[in-house]
């Protein structure tokens, strides 16, 4: 837990996303959280070179070409012996050989912290960090020759974004001594599952439980469309496709929809919404299976969205859902958590996942339902369908949890 140092006045917060991009993922809406649950601190963001100033003007960007050559550092120092040599290339024809810097920000940090005279009790919270982001915080720990401003990290990735195992431990192992040194350096991530790998892997203090609403905030009450006498039951596969999420299986899922409906029809049709770039739905894309599935007169048909959804857009087509779909990876999502879960659970919507993913304590109150095979996850749409309007307690539940959790990763 860190220092409730939100009851000051006069503080400043400064938030590091370097994939802030509008109307892209979840890391907008991390902005906003942030700000309602730090209202007395004055806000600056440290953004990556394609933020276009949406949510202000950045007090400082990160740079793609310093981040390269950060990776030619390390690849240097602790990658296979083609990689050294790969490296060594690369950074003597770049003509920073001599100058490669350790970390892919941390100087930013430094020249940020002068400038905006960041004091001890002052807070840089970098909300989707992974081990470069780490390396950055120890390398401005340790060039910082004043008091450094209190720094809290939140890792998404329990590999931390280097894929190489080997090298993941070599780069922890550069920064263990600051990390027992310091005392302003809080390391945090979402889910237990993942606080307890990370320490039974790496050793870290990482604790879990660090959650930010994403598109719907579960203390605000969220107004339903009025679905009871709806034409059809929607289900819901919303985020781009993209390894781990399980969108390789939608077409097999819908197979098995679309034999049980012509067993037993549905009362009413069953709209499987996806969301995913023009390209997904055609040629061999992902879902293009789906143009022959878009007719008005199938038991299960599909309702295509674009992958570039405003957040209004976004949450209405979110909200008219029935359940949301979650076909997910247990060697992905079995550690690291999902916006989509938090959005569901806050929506009060029904949730169908993979069995053994994580985030359990959201889905442990009636308001979730496990499957293995394509046809379990069939059969757990169609029983809901059927039941649909009967888990409203289970679904407050679920949400109320959520609300409990947010900011307990500060101290009372």
């Amino acid at each position: 837990m860190i220092e409730h140092t939100h009851q000051k006045t006069g503080r400043k917060l400064v938030i590091v996303e370097r994939k802030l991009v509008r109307n892209r993922g979840h890391h907008h809406t991390q902005i906003g959280a942030l700000q309602k649950l730090l209202p007395s601190h004055q806000l600056y963001l440290v953004t990556g070179e394609d933020y276009d100033g949406f949510l202000g003007e950045a007090a400082a960007r990160t740079s793609t070409h310093f981040s390269d050559l950060s990776r030619l550092y390390w690849r240097i120092r602790h990658g296979s012996a083609r990689q050294k040599a790969d490296a060594l290339i690369r950074a003597t024809i770049s003509g920073n050989f001599l100058s490669l810097p350790r970390s892919p920000f941390g100087l930013e940090l430094l020249k940020v912290c002068a400038d905006l005279r960041l004091e001890a009790d002052d807070l840089v919270i970098i909300p989707s960090a992974d081990l470069g982001a780490l390396e950055s915080v120890c390398h401005f720990v340790e060039r910082n020759n004043g008091e450094t401003p209190h720094v809290v990290l939140r890792f998404l990735d329990p590999e931390l974004g280097e894929h190489n195992q080997m090298r993941r431990k070599k780069r922890l192992e550069k920064t263990a001594h600051v990390l027992s040194d310091s005392n302003n350096l809080a390391l945090f991530c979402e889910t237990e599952e993942m606080s307890s790998h990370l320490s039974q892997q790496y050793g870290l203090d990482v604790q879990g439980g660090f959650y930010l609403p994403c598109s719907f905030d579960p203390a605000d009450r969220v107004l339903q469309p009025e679905r009871t006498n709806a034409a059809t039951f929607r289900v819901g596969l919303f985020g781009s496709p993209r390894p781990g999420k399980g969108y390789e299986r939608i077409e097999g899922i819908v197979a098995c929809l679309e034999r049980r409906a012509q067993t037993r029809p549905p009362a009413k049709p069953i709209e499987i919404l996806l969301q995913g770039s023009s390209s997904e739905f055609e040629g061999c894309g992902a879902y293009a299976f789906a143009r022959s599935r878009a007719g008005t007169d199938a038991n299960v048909r599909i309702v295509s969205l674009s992958d570039k959804l405003s957040p209004e857009e976004f949450a209405e087509n979110f909200l008219s859902a029935d359940a949301i779909l979650l076909p997910y990876e247990t060697s992905i999502y079995g550690l690291q958590g999902s916006g989509i879960i938090q959005d569901a659970v806050a929506a009060e919507k029904f949730i169908i996942h993979t069995k053994g993913i994580s985030m359990q304590s959201f889905l442990s109150h009636g308001n979730a339902v496990a499957a293995n095979s394509d046809d379990e996850f069939a059969i757990a749409i169609l029983r809901f369908a059927e039941n649909a309007g009967m888990l409203t307690e289970n679904f407050a539940d679920a949400r109320n949890y959520f609300v409990q959790l947010i900011g307990n990763w500060l101290s009372p």
